[in-house]
C-alpha cells in the first residue's frame, strides 16, 4: 500500500509465474514486475483502499526448501469491504542463499476484472 516495489520485489523469484482467472503468465525480468507492481497499485489507490488484510489459511512444507501456502486477501477502504475476499495459492523456495521467495501465485478473484486486469499488466 506504501507504493514502496523494492521492499515488495525483495519478496519474488525471478522468473515468477503468475496465474489469474484470465490467463497464466511467466515474470521474467524486474521490469515486468514493476510493470505489474505499478497497475495493481493503482487499482488499489482508484478503489481508495487503506488496507489490505491477507490471512494464512494453510501452510505446508512440502520439502525442506518449499512451502505451498494459501492466503484469503480482504481489501479494505477504512471499515469498509472493497470487493469479496479473495484466495491465491502461492509457492515459496528458499533459495542457496537462505532467502525464502514467492515463486508462483494463483489467483482466484471473481468479482473484479480491473484487479485481474492489473494482475496481468506488464
Amino acid at each position: 500500500m506504501a507504493g514502496d516495489f523494492d521492499s515488495f520485489a525483495r519478496c519474488f523469484s525471478l522468473p515468477y509465474d503468475l496465474e489469474t482467472l484470465e490467463g497464466q503468465r511467466q515474470i521474467r525480468s524486474r521490469t515486468d514486475l514493476k510493470a505489474t507492481f505499478d497497475a495493481v497499485h493503482a487499482h488499489l489507490v482508484k478503489q481508495q483502499v487503506t488496507m489490505m488484510a491477507r490471512h494464512c489459511v494453510s501452510a505446508s512444507f512440502r520439502g525442506e526448501n518449499e512451502v505451498a501456502a494459501t492466503h484469503e486477501t480482504r481489501l479494505l477502504s477504512r471499515d469498509i469491504l472493497v470487493q469479496q475476499p479473495y484466495p491465491a495459492f502461492s509457492l515459496l523456495k528458499r533459495h542457496d542463499d537462505g532467502q525464502w521467495k514467492i515463486t508462483s501465485t494463483s489467483y482466484v478473484i471473481v468479482d473484479s476484472a480491473e484487479l485481474n486486469d492489473a494482475l496481468q499488466a506488464g
